[in-house]
């Protein structure tokens, strides 16, 4: 019987992810899979949904709006920071990572001599994304794995001799 995706199934994918434009933002093609326990959260609720079923070697392409995906982009989650708050950690400069003062990471994307600005928006809020998924493999998660939630990587043994494994 062909194996399909379900809970707690092991699925390891192959992606394109694409913007409105059709500009690639993130791919794995080419590298190692995208590996997941279904059911367990660590991807997006609206993969792992689209995902449902699917057998090995399909092909999904799948439109995930802001709400989906990262949410939508609020204007609430900009921040003008004093940069003599900050000048002790050295992240000052456009495009650092910051942690704010509630704990959060937001990135910064203006400086001045006197403030920072930092949006602790996720990078796509407010973006519709395209996914194209390819399903490379599919198998029984562990207990182990269904536990944590992550796959654990096949052990490979070699020909016994010691210190090999």
């Amino acid at each position: 019987m062909e194996m399909k995706v379900t809970s707690r199934t092991v699925v390891s994918i192959e992606y394109e992810l694409t913007d409105e434009q059709g500009l690639v933002l993130d791919s794995n093609k080419g590298f190692a899979t995208l590996d997941f326990v279904q059911g367990a959260g660590t991807i997006l609720p609206a993969i792992e949904q689209a995902l449902e079923g699917c057998a090995i070697n399909e092909n999904k392409k799948i439109t995930l709006t802001p709400q989906l995906a990262f949410g939508l982009y609020d204007e609430t989650q900009v921040y003008q920071l004093p940069i003599q708050d900050y000048l002790h950690t050295g992240f000052v400069n456009v495009d650092d990572a910051i942690q704010l003062p509630d704990g959060r990471e937001a990135t910064i994307v203006a400086a001045d001599e006197h403030f920072l600005t930092a949006d602790a928006n996720h990078p796509l809020a407010g973006q519709t994304l395209y996914y194209n998924v390819t399903i490379k493999d599919i198998r029984a998660a562990t207990p182990e794995e269904i536990f944590t939630g992550q796959p654990f990587p096949a052990v490979q043994c070699c020909s016994g001799k010691p210190g090999c494994c």
